[in-house]
């Protein structure tokens, strides 16, 4: 018990480092600035399978994009639905927009890699901005995000997009998500070359603003072409490289609703979870522990009152972490229903993540009509 409370009092002290040293990372880009006549030209690239139902807000948002100098380019990953039909049609009416047909899955390479990689190949773009399908972006996010690469001199710009949720298992889990990020790492370590801790410098997927030249000097996606979450790996290949990775806050102009059902939001976290630990029992343990040991284990503790030695560091650990769920939610627009239910969030996030290991070693799991293989 001794060690429990000890180690209470140092997780909280380190969530309140890492949260709200992370804050003054992740800032908003500043407003248009009006008066600029020039903008460098802009590649969209944008990777679509099996995204009929979701992709036109997308689409719509992309075309209404107050910017005078960018292309948008979509490629069909081998759809079985109509996304293909669907995103010509729209092509069809705007130059601006092209789709191609995604080429067979080469040996080694995983899904969405390849598609990316493929959307590079064409783009022309002074700069790429790889997004998936299921954003929606205001019209102003392109020159805001612009802005802020050429101030901050960022090679890589990647912004925290808002997430939306709206059933149950979206409201539960997708912030635990994000907590465990924000909470427990600190981004301004992890954003330095010789660091331990750049292991951990990744990208968000549904936001990477990169210059051309420096995707194509370290081998863009190729360098990740057998990562299932090839984002968080992006990240830590460019940093390790000694480019200029910038992290930023778009979240009041770019949207992501990853998931639309308990089951999306189980299968989806099924397929990131063991490969963002590394497919490692060691990593995954930790996690596991943290997650129990710092989301479900002090609100139990609560419950027995100032008689248990362990109170008082649950109580402040408590205090700490839903005030950090509390701040998250106001900032990045979570919603705020889940900070309330923190321990249940963590405990089905969990679950999620036993359910990951079984996926990968005794296979069964599946995304988009792509079966995982077991490592």
């Amino acid at each position: 018990m001794f060690l429990l409370a000890w180690y209470w009092w140092f997780l909280a002290a380190w969530m309140l480092y890492c949260a709200f040293g992370n804050a003054l990372i992740f800032v908003k880009p500043t407003p248009v600035d009006s008066k600029r006549k020039k903008w460098p030209f802009v590649s969209i690239l944008i990777p679509a399978r099996n995204e009929a139902k979701r992709i036109e807000p997308c689409l719509r948002g992309m075309l209404a994009q107050d910017y005078p100098n960018y292309e948008i380019l979509i490629l069909d990953d081998r759809s079985s639905d109509r996304t293909f039909n669907l995103v010509q049609a729209y092509a069809k009416r705007n130059n601006r927009l092209k789709v191609f047909r995604g080429k067979e899955l080469p040996q080694g390479w995983i899904g969405k890699p390849w598609a990316c990689q493929q959307l590079s190949q064409k783009a022309k773009g002074k700069w790429f901005f790889f997004t998936d399908a299921d954003t929606e972006h205001r019209p102003e996010m392109l020159k805001r995000t612009v802005q802020m690469a050429e101030q901050r001199k960022a090679d890589v710009l990647t912004l925290f997009t808002r997430q939306i949720t709206k059933t149950w298992m979206e409201i539960l889990v997708i912030p635990v998500m994000a907590y465990t990020l924000l909470a427990f790492l600190p981004a301004r370590w992890s954003l330095r070359k010789n660091s331990f801790f750049n292991r951990f410098a990744g990208v968000s997927g549904q936001f990477v603003f990169i210059k051309r030249k420096v995707y194509r000097a370290f081998g863009g996606h190729e360098v990740v072409k057998n990562e299932i979450v090839e984002d968080l790996n992006f990240g830590k290949q460019v940093v390790r490289r000694g480019y200029q990775l910038v992290y930023g806050d778009g979240s009041d102009f770019s949207f992501c609703r990853m998931y639309t059902n308990a089951q999306e939001v189980w299968q989806g976290f099924s397929k990131n979870f063991f490969p963002a630990v590394r497919f490692s029992s060691f990593f995954f343990l930790n996690a596991f522990l943290v997650l129990i040991l710092d989301g479900v284990v002090p609100f139990f503790v609560l419950f027995f009152g100032t008689s248990c030695p362990l109170f008082w560091p649950a109580l402040f650990l408590a205090m700490v972490t839903l005030a950090v769920r509390a701040f998250q939610a106001m900032k990045y627009g979570f919603d705020k229903r889940s900070v309330l239910f923190h321990p249940v969030g963590c405990l089905l996030f969990t679950l999620i993540g036993f359910n990951s290991v079984r996926w990968f070693w005794f296979g069964g799991g599946h995304w988009k009509g792509r079966t995982l293989k077991p490592q």
